[in-house]
């Protein structure tokens, strides 16, 4: 099967002083990306592990709270996004029920190398309120998009969102797009979505809380079923630790 999923319902959390964390699709992709969706309950705390010669992306999809650094604090009050130092540590305090997915990827020497020559400020921490919109032709007329992590600025990694409003009975929204050999693709639906996820001809149902991977280089699509809306947040990891930028047709 050409399409790696799992619901929402599916997802097993064992609590420990209000706080579960259980890894999503592991083994799926050998490329040095691990997920792992995580709730924490209001009123409670967690300070997640920082792991050695990684860096950790969080998307922050339901609940309010704040993240706490050495430095500072970020109020989540709406769809967030965090990028921890790996120098450093973080709290995150939930003043609501939260959830979130964690991205933790692996830093190769060459990885290493990239980010020590440039990188994004860390810690990195966007509400989706002030990322920056972007347009692309394989999105249909009333899909939007923002740039969370632009390609370059995080080594391997780049993420961004889509959100598609089928306004009228019948109306399919989304992004049908041709395969990108260059990287894997993670999908995270939030919010009010029902959609048709299509990779390779195979096709299932989304809606918010389930998790799907795309592997590098097949046909894919994300698009509402008539009359819904999509919301979804895309995470991408160049398969290539070598020359990864190198253009690929399409």
């Amino acid at each position: 099967m050409a399409i790696a999923y799992v619901k929402k319902e599916d997802l097993v959390f064992n609590f420990e002083n209000g706080f579960a964390q259980t890894e999503m699709l592991a083994g799926t992709y050998q490329g040095g990306v691990r997920a792992y969706r995580c709730k924490l309950l209001s009123g409670c705390t967690v300070t997640p592990q920082i792991y050695p010669k990684t860096l950790q992306v969080l998307c922050l999809t339901d609940g309010k709270g704040a993240i706490i650094t050495p430095e500072r604090a970020y109020a989540i009050n709406e769809v967030s996004f965090y990028v921890a130092d790996p120098a450093s540590t973080f709290t995150i305090h939930a003043a609501t029920d939260m959830v979130y997915t964690m991205f933790v990827v692996e830093q190769t020497i060459h990885d290493i190398e990239r980010y020590n020559a440039f990188h994004l400020a860390v810690p990195f921490f966007k509400p989706l309120s002030e990322c920056t919109e972007y347009c692309q032709d394989c999105k249909t007329a009333n899909t939007k998009s923002w740039s969370i992590i632009p390609t370059k600025r995080l080594c391997r990694i780049l993420m961004g969102v889509s959100e598609g409003f089928g306004e009228k009975e019948g109306t399919v929204e989304g992004c049908v797009e041709k395969g990108h050999p260059a990287v894997a693709q993670w999908n995270v639906p939030y919010g009010d979505t029902d959609l048709i996820l299509t990779v390779d001809n195979e096709s299932i149902e989304q809606k918010a809380g389930d998790f799907s991977y795309v592997p590098a280089g097949l046909d894919h699509s994300l698009v509402t079923k008539p009359g819904k809306n999509l919301h979804y947040i895309w995470f991408e990891h160049y398969v290539q630790e070598v020359d990864y930028l190198v253009s690929n047709p399409r």
